[in-house]
């Protein structure tokens, strides 16, 4: 029975170290789903400063302009610009003008319609 004791206790002591060398886990990252993880906060200071009775506005400008840049984060472009298609800036296309005008292009402001069909009864009266 000693030696049974004596088995398990040196079966013990051999183990031990071993679980002891293991390395600490690490922390895991934080998964978000659906989106990227949110920015680190950043801390500015800002400071004050008056001049002969005139106050700076630099931290109150700085504090509105990154509130601007959160809302509206896209670029200040023009809606038209010089690679613009015809038909959104507005340019006549010829072509276009004298297939729309027909018969009436040069002679009238209203295009060119057709006259409304007339249809005759296939059976005659008399």
């Amino acid at each position: 029975m000693t030696t049974r004791i004596l088995t398990i206790s040196a079966l013990l002591a051999l183990a031990m170290p071993a679980l002891a060398q293991q390395p600490p886990e690490q922390p895991k990252p934080e998964v978000i789903i659906g989106g990227q993880s949110p920015p680190p906060t950043v801390r500015e200071r800002c400071v004050e400063v008056e001049i002969g009775g005139a106050r700076s506005f630099g931290c109150l400008n700085q504090t509105l302009k990154r509130d601007v840049e959160k809302v509206n984060p896209t670029l200040n472009l023009p809606p038209v610009d010089a690679r613009s298609g015809d038909t959104k800036i507005g340019v006549v296309n010829l072509p276009g003008v004298q297939q729309q005008y027909g018969q009436n292009y040069g002679r009238s402001v209203i295009p060119y319609r057709l006259p409304p069909p007339i249809y005759s009864s296939p059976v005659s009266r008399r």
